[in-house]
């Protein structure tokens, strides 16, 4: 696993970035973070999609149950990440 890499499933990567910026947030990429065919990215607290290319509304819906399964997970990885408490 890549620093920030929090779980693969299938061909998609979610991933915090050490640098990135709040809200937290984590994003997907398919099938490859360096030159994406499908890049999004969700809010934590909610698990909103607040930006979308290459993905259809069905993908949006797997992706977000899988996030939901691993919720508690994901923020402590952000919070390891970025040495925050929210």
């Amino acid at each position: 696993m890549t620093m920030g890499e929090m779980f693969r499933f299938g061909n998609i990567i979610v991933r915090v970035w050490s640098n990135d910026h709040r809200p937290p947030h984590v994003e997907a990429y398919w099938p490859s973070m360096k030159k994406p065919e499908a890049h999004a990215k969700f809010l934590l607290e909610t698990l909103e999609c607040v930006e979308c290319r290459g993905f259809s509304t069905k993908d949006i819906h797997k992706i977000q149950e899988e996030l939901e399964k691993r919720h508690e997970k994901l923020w402590e990885g952000w919070r390891q990440i970025h040495g925050e408490e929210d």
